[in-house]
């Protein structure tokens, strides 16, 4: 089986693990679900290491939004917002 195949296969699957969990336990936040999906994207590409070509432009568009999302959160934590 090729790799990128079993990646795209296995991100799949724990996307859809990650969200229903998520929805299962009440979670409301986005920003909730686009920390686990993230976490989860850079889980299958750190294991598996699939190619993308030319260049892998979801990982940082993942990245960024998990550190908006983050970064909203804790300033809404200190009262800043």
């Amino acid at each position: 089986m090729e790799r990128e195949y079993l990646a795209n296969t296995i991100l799949a699957v724990l996307v859809t693990l990650s969200v229903w969990g998520l929805w299962s336990v009440g979670e409301k936040r986005l920003d909730a679900y686009i920390a686990i999906i993230t976490l989860d994207y850079t889980i299958v590409k750190a294991l598996l290491s699939p190619r993308r070509t030319p260049f892998d432009m979801l990982f940082p568009i993942l990245l960024a939004a998990f550190t908006a999302a983050i970064a909203y959160r804790i300033a809404s934590i200190l009262g800043l917002c």
